[in-house]
């Protein structure tokens, strides 16, 4: 079951194309060419009015996880008016004159708007055109959410032509033009005497295909290896302009030293030779730095474990050569300095708990907790055991107990469907049973409903408590059979929210943290060893977001989103040793 914002209505004599669904390769992708252009006019000229969009265009690709079940529509959530044309002239049920209605539910950037489509009949050449009215939608949303006070009002009109290839099942291209008209109303909060802010919008988009793809095709392998080859280049230009960072700032807060280290993390596990000048410059400054906050810290021990990662380590443990990872033998430098940081970071927990039973994690020291700290927190206690740091062995069951703790149920029970990496190609080998499982997630604490990044970060947390249980011996039966049960839940939860077009889960996680989220899934389903979820490739998707998503100078945005697409891309999280 996806959840998506987009209903389609058929209405008149518009019917149904049994005859003609998507045919891309399996778990594979259409790749087209996008030419988009908007432009905004503001009346009254001088008033600031919020975009409608969180700032990224919808990549052109359409992906053969998202199609609904008879393969007819792209069936992604449409959060901003840069993908109606694309939503309509996707859609391959629309074979015959008629009429067809969209309903865009909307979120905090507009109000719900409803989009009547007419079509004209597919002629024999493949094409055919279509025209769209856009006008506000009185009701609710149906899942109950309401939009904020300030969300605009969205009218407008747009139009298009697209080309269908019936023999190849596809739409070859489509081009069109929208005219819309936001209309901001007035707010406590903003600037009362001025009038109700209006914002014109003209829309122009055409998409042309390209190429398909599939997972195994060489020229997949050949163009993530080239998105890796110009992430790298990105973050290597970072560092060179952080070269001078001083110590300073709020301790819990420590924004810089986390900078360097997540840098120098991304580029060791992109490839970069520790020994160039400038590496060897970024370890220098990171040494020297005061570290306190837990991110930071966490992110410090990471950067240096990496330095002494064994090379093969992963391909062994991915191929079964090794069982478990291999120590890391540290200088005696660097092993009293991560030392030194794994204790900062043992202190930086919520205070007004039992240690012993429940141990979770905020920026410092502190009466309160969260759940990104904690995963943090752990992934960097994880990286410290791996080059032989003293982590209590009591802090692992703690935490997981803490995760097992605030996991909220969300949905029905159901049954897994789940490939792992030793098992793929294998014919309908699943590792998820046929068991009912309650999915289950995580919020950014607890009483939220779960999102992407954050059960990404429940994951993680529990996988690298139960290795580390297991790698000291320690591990209570029943505590791992719990955190197995919680685990398969959470993906469950993600075979039905997944998504690699943005932060899944309720609508108020779409526009932030994705990177942040991409990066969580990654490691989340390599720690596990997943290939497959519901039959979908989650690298593929992934990666194939980001590849058209990269901006030219091989970054996407600030230098912290170009690390996390490189550490996605790149794909170096250890399988954990969980006994499953």
């Amino acid at each position: 079951m996806r959840r998506t914002v987009l209903a389609s209505i058929l209405l008149g004599s518009a019917l149904v194309a049994q005859d003609l669904q998507w045919q891309l390769p399996e778990r594979g992708a259409a790749v087209y060419q996008r030419q988009l252009a908007v432009e905004t006019a503001n009346e009254p000229k001088d008033a600031w009015v919020p975009e409608p969009w969180a700032g990224r265009p919808a990549e052109a690709v359409l992906l053969h996880g998202e199609l609904d079940a008879k393969r007819l529509r792209h069936d992604v959530v449409v959060a901003e008016p840069r993908q109606f044309l694309a939503a309509v002239a996707l859609d391959l049920s629309r074979t015959k004159a008629g009429r067809s209605e969209l309903v865009v539910e909307g979120w905090d950037r507009f109000r719900p708007v409803r989009v009547e489509v007419t079509w004209t009949a597919l002629a024999e050449d493949g094409t055919q055109s279509f025209e769209a009215t856009v006008s506000v939608d009185p009701k609710v949303s149906r899942d109950g959410y309401v939009p904020p006070p300030q969300a605009p009002r969205m009218t407008g009109t747009f139009r298009g032509t697209r080309t269908v290839d019936r023999a190849r099942g596809l739409v070859s291209s489509f081009e069109g033009s929208a005219t819309l008209l936001l209309e901001h109303p007035k707010h406590k909060d903003w600037d009362r005497e001025h009038p109700e802010r209006r914002q014109q919008l003209k829309l122009r988009d055409a998409w042309r295909l390209d190429r398909l793809l599939a997972p195994e095709d060489p020229e997949f392998r050949t163009r993530v290896a080239d998105g890796i080859r110009k992430s790298v280049e990105a973050l290597r230009r970072q560092l060179d302009q952080r070269m001078n960072i001083q110590p300073g700032g709020d301790p819990f807060h420590d924004a810089q030293p986390g900078e360097l280290a997540l840098i120098l993390l991304a580029l060791m596990r992109g490839g970069e030779d520790p020994r160039s000048e400038h590496m060897q410059k970024g370890y220098g400054q990171l040494r020297k730095l005061v570290i306190q906050g837990t991110y930071s810290l966490a992110v410090a021990i990471l950067a240096v474990e990496a330095l002494y990662t064994p090379p093969g380590e992963w391909a062994d443990l991915r191929s079964g050569r090794i069982k478990t990872p291999l120590p890391r033998v540290l200088s005696a430098e660097d092993a009293t300095l991560v030392a030194e940081w794994t204790k900062e970071l043992l202190d930086n927990v919520d205070t007004t708990v039992d240690q012993a039973y429940l141990r979770r994690w905020h920026y410092g020291p502190s009466q309160s907790w969260d759940n990104s700290n904690t995963q943090y927190a752990l992934l960097g206690l994880y990286g410290a055991l791996l080059c032989g740091i003293e982590v209590p062995a009591q802090v692992w069951p703690a935490a997981a107990n803490h995760w097992l703790q605030v996991k909220a149920v969300d949905g029905p029970s159901g049954a897994l469907d789940l490939v792992l990496q030793s098992d793929l190609g294998k014919s309908r080998t699943r590792a998820g049973g046929s068991a009912k499982l309650q999915p289950v997630g995580w919020s950014y604490q607890q009483g939220g409903p779960p999102t992407g990044s954050m059960t990404t970060a429940g994951i993680s947390g529990l996988t690298v408590c139960a290795s580390a249980m297991r790698m000291q011996k320690r591990g209570n039966p029943k505590l791992l059979k719990d955190i197995d049960t919680a685990l398969r839940g959470s993906f469950l939860w993600f075979e039905r929210n997944l998504t690699v077009r943005h932060n899944p889960g309720p609508r108020h996680a779409w526009g932030g943290w994705f990177h942040y989220y991409l990066y969580g899934l990654e490691r989340a389903c390599e720690l596990n060893q997943v290939a497959l979820l519901g039959g979908r490739d989650w690298y593929f998707e992934g990666a194939m977001q980001l590849l058209s998503s990269q901006n030219a100078d091989g970054s996407w945005g600030g230098w912290v989103d170009t690390a996390f697409g490189l550490l996605f891309l790149k794909k170096t999280a250890l399988p954990a040793v969980t006994g499953r």
